[in-house]
Order: structure tokens, then C-alpha cells, then sequence
């Protein structure tokens, strides 16, 4: 087994000197330990929640709160981060995922998801969701800042079977969290290949997705209308571009963060809110989501 290989520090101050601030850094770490329910968060952790955030203290503090906070007690999405598991094994088997190994010209990090297996009786969202922010906890620890985050769904694949599978508050969850907890800068989600009854789905989640998130959200029949957005060369050789095939950088992955398992089961346990200690009165999925 694997420990997680964190971004080195000083290394991130480099990168972002004149935005990336020490002071700042040491005014949210003053923030996280006058919350007594939250748990110790790294000087990385901070300077990823700074740097999502744009180097707003303020929003920082929301992005910490929720993200602890939801990864507490999201069942749907945290509830069962077992590798060994067999619904997580068969996500594995369900879903492609694979993180490019070049940027975009604007220095984005890009993640091309896929369902290779068309049997919907193994869908399971949930799970093949559980898995995948399994990957990206890996990867942004790994990794560290960047200037954004791009996401590609590719739909081919997908038919009318999937779609009694798309649970509704496992959507509403994945989206709230890309939202509110994630501390990356999303720049851009694509679905690639759209499905004939892609306007069943967006109704599904549109009610769910900030003016923000609508905006950087992208249609796309075919691969061509994305090549503007994301540069053809770096998709994998199967897509016409120069990485390595899908398969390859998918297995490259998993084998990574399934290595990274024992890491990732000792963080769940010690990143976790303490509902007993908070100060000010909890907030609900309803009133997160304004809905109550």
C-alpha cells in the first residue's frame, strides 16, 4: 500500500507568489482552530481552499465548512469508500476514468469520464461517484493548486435504461459538492456524444445548478464542438490525440489510488466533523441548498 505523495508546500507559495499569501494562510488556520467540530486541516488543505477560492478568506471558510461537513455526512457519496467492496468494484468495471496528462493552454487539468459497460442493472451512481472523487482526492492532494479543472463526459454508450438509474438526490448531492466543497477552480463540464433524451436529464439537474456552473456547461453531439474548448492533441490516441489510450491512463489511475486505499480509509476516519462541538446552529441539506 501507497501513502498519498502531497504537494509539497513551499513549492505551491512558488507557484502563486504575489497571490498566494502566508499571512492569509495563517489567518485561516487561526479560523479552522476556533472551530472546535472541524477537524486539523494541512497548510495544503488551506492553500487549496484559498486557491479555489480566489484567495477569499471569507469564501475559503464557507468551502472548509461544507467540505468537511458533507463528507461527514453524505451517505451517498462518503458513505461506503471501501475499495474491496463489491459495488465499488463494479463501478470499476462500469466506469472509465482518466485524468489527462497535459494541461490546456490555460494550464487546466482535464478528466475524461466514460461508461464502457452498456448492463444499466450495474449502474449504480452512487457508487461509480464514490469511486470517482475517490480518484480526484488522490490526484488534487497529489497534484496540488492549478489554474482550473476541466470535466468531459463522454455519453456514448449511455441509453434509456440508465436513466431510471440516475437517482435524483445522489445528482443533487455530486452537484452541490462540485459547488460548495470542492476546493477546485471548475472551468468547464462537457458532455461529449449527448444522448437523444439529454433533455430529460437536464431537467433533472438544472433546477440543482447555480447561474455559474450553467454557464461553463457545455452540449456537445459530437466530439468536434469540444476541440475549441479542449485541444484534440490532448485527448488519448483513441480520441485522435496524442496521450495514451483511455484504458491505459484509466488503469494507470486505478492502480494508483487502489494503492492509495489504506491512506484514504485513515483520512475519512480523522477528516470527520464532530457535530457535538459546533458552535453555531448546524446547517441542513434544505438550507444549503436554499430550498427550506
Amino acid at each position: 500500500m501507497k501513502s498519498v505523495q502531497f504537494a509539497n508546500v513551499e513549492e505551491q507559495y512558488r507557484k502563486y507568489a504575489g497571490e498566494l499569501r502566508a499571512s492569509d494562510v495563517q489567518k485561516l488556520r487561526e479560523w479552522v482552530a476556533s472551530q472546535p467540530h472541524l477537524p486539523p486541516v494541512t497548510e495544503l488543505e488551506l492553500i487549496l481552499f484559498l486557491h479555489s477560492n480566489y484567495y477569499d478568506l471569507e469564501a475559503a471558510q464557507r468551502t472548509i465548512e461544507c467540505y468537511y461537513s458533507f463528507r461527514s455526512s453524505c451517505k451517498n457519496l462518503f458513505g461506503n469508500r471501501n475499495l474491496e467492496a463489491s459495488a465499488i468494484q463494479t463501478a470499476m468495471d462500469v466506469l472509465d476514468l482518466s485524468i489527462l496528462p497535459d494541461l490546456t493552454p490555460e494550464g487546466y487539468r482535464v478528466m475524461l469520464a466514460k461508461i464502457v459497460d452498456p448492463d444499466a442493472s450495474k449502474f449504480s451512481l452512487s457508487s461509480i461517484l464514490t469511486f470517482a472523487i475517490m480518484c480526484v482526492d488522490v490526484q488534487l492532494w497529489e497534484e496540488g493548486c492549478n489554474n482550473g479543472s476541466v470535466l468531459i463526459i463522454d455519453m456514448d454508450g449511455i441509453h434509456l435504461g440508465h436513466l431510471p438509474k440516475l437517482g435524483i438526490f445522489t445528482l443533487k448531492d455530486l452537484l452541490y459538492f462540485i459547488q460548495e466543497g470542492l476546493p477546485i477552480r471548475l472551468k468547464g463540464l462537457h458532455l461529449a456524444n449527448v444522448v437523444p433524451f439529454i433533455d430529460r436529464i437536464m431537467t433533472m439537474i438544472r433546477p440543482f445548478m447555480k447561474k455559474e456552473l450553467l454557464e461553463m456547461f457545455h452540449l456537445h453531439t459530437n466530439m468536434q464542438t469540444l476541440y475549441p474548448h479542449v485541444p484534440q492533441q490532448l485527448l488519448p490516441i483513441d480520441y485522435g490525440g496524442t496521450a495514451k489510450l483511455r484504458k491505459v491512463l484509466r488503469d494507470n489511475l486505478y492502480n494508483y489510488t487502489i494503492q492509495c486505499g489504506s491512506f484514504l480509509t485513515k483520512y475519512d476516519m480523522l477528516k470527520r466533523v464532530d457535530e457535538s462541538k459546533r458552535i453555531a446552529k448546524q446547517r441542513t441539506m434544505g438550507n444549503l441548498f436554499g430550498l427550506f
